[in-house]
């Protein structure tokens, strides 16, 4: 596009080919997405990407509400572990030409891994389920991003995901961990291993050493959820607890141990994705503990959590299916009308090779 206050000089064209080994058109999370770009241009540079790029591909996931269609961050108060356009993949922005032909028209191939744990873009079951809408955006850095950048939307089949390790090898276990702070220790340990069932209770034990007699103020517990999508790393709150026994007056004796039970809210058992081996979805219990003093007056005790799949149905593909036809449908309903193809976009509209001719 032009600078300035110049108005555009040229059109772009654009193409955009997904090379899918499943049919209907959707993808399994951990699937690898791969494909061609094709863009056509009447721009007589000889060199598009130095002038107008990189070219950027990324895979983006929403909320999205079929009853109204709109995308929005949360649905009924259930958060997801991404913000509104997050990346679910980033694919590299430094794509080499490939092919140029007397048209002007610049190829490229494309490819990347979905998270292994996404969720799917079926329609829920009820209003607390989140209904992810997938698409592919395309564009130019430097080009006009209304005229350029494009979205191609695909669906995601989340997989039956399994616990990092057997249940029965954490049973019995004990994980624990101290912090000391100011003459305060604070000791904090969890049976099985720190394992949790989303819908039932945390089993929590502290113990305090205060000789010094510091007041305690009080102490808070919090569950987190951290999830790695390419470089982004996202936090969500599970439960955020206050430990009774410490407020209005609060706790200054020299020695003090308590047991708690702290339950996992049921709307956000559907958000709780099993603990990853390779590190993509971790949990953390955070007891913080606030002191009656004027300067650096709160330390945290981290332990780690392991998060299982019980709560989790197995995922029959076929079943799911035959939602396939309704869930196209909706997501096509919605689509812009457009005017009849330009010229440049009818030679644009060649038949794309395939993926492998062209890495080969």
């Amino acid at each position: 596009m032009g600078t300035g206050n110049s108005a555009p000089t040229f059109l772009f064209s654009y193409k955009l080919n997904f090379t899918r080994e499943t049919p209907n058109d959707f993808y399994l999370s951990g699937d690898r997405v791969q494909g061609i770009i094709q863009i056509t241009t009447n721009d007589n540079d000889n060199d598009l990407i130095r002038k107008y790029g990189p070219l950027y591909v990324e895979l983006i996931g929403e909320l999205h509400d079929f009853k109204t269609d709109t995308h929005q961050h949360y649905t009924e108060g259930v958060h997801v572990f991404f913000r509104r356009g997050a990346q679910v993949i980033q694919l590299p922005n430094d794509q080499q030409k490939l092919e140029t032909n007397r048209f002007q028209s610049y190829r490229w191939a494309f490819g990347g891994s979905l998270d292994p744990l996404l969720p799917s873009s079926l329609p829920p079951d009820d209003e607390c389920d989140p209904c992810i809408c997938y698409y592919a955006l395309v564009y130019l850095r430097r080009a006009d991003y209304t005229d350029f950048a494009r979205k191609f939307s695909f669906l995601v089949f989340t997989r039956t995901s399994k616990p990092v390790v057997a249940r029965q090898s954490l049973q019995n276990n004990i994980i624990d961990a101290s912090v000391r702070h100011k003459d305060v220790k604070l000791y904090g340990a969890l049976p099985n291993n720190g394992l949790v069932v989303p819908g039932q209770t945390l089993m929590l034990q502290i113990e305090i050493d205060n000789p010094m007699k510091v007041t305690i103020k009080l102490i808070r517990a919090t569950l987190k959820q951290y999830r790695t999508i390419t470089d982004q790393e996202t936090d969500l709150i599970i439960f955020s607890f206050l430990l009774p026994g410490f407020k209005p007056k609060g706790f200054n004796s020299e020695y003090r141990q308590s047991s708690y039970e702290l339950p996992i809210p049921m709307e956000k058992c559907r958000l709780m994705a099993p603990t990853s081996s390779y590190k993509s979805v971790r949990y953390e219990l955070h007891i913080q503990c606030h002191l009656y003093c004027p300067f650096n007056n709160h330390f945290t005790l981290t332990l780690p959590i392991i998060c299982t799949t019980d709560h989790q149905q197995p995922l029959k593909i076929m079943d799911e299916l035959k939602s396939l036809p309704e869930v196209l449908q909706r997501l096509s309903s919605k689509q812009e009308e457009k005017p009849p193809p330009s010229y440049e976009d009818f030679m644009a509209s060649e038949i794309l090779p395939k993926y492998d001719d062209i890495i080969h």
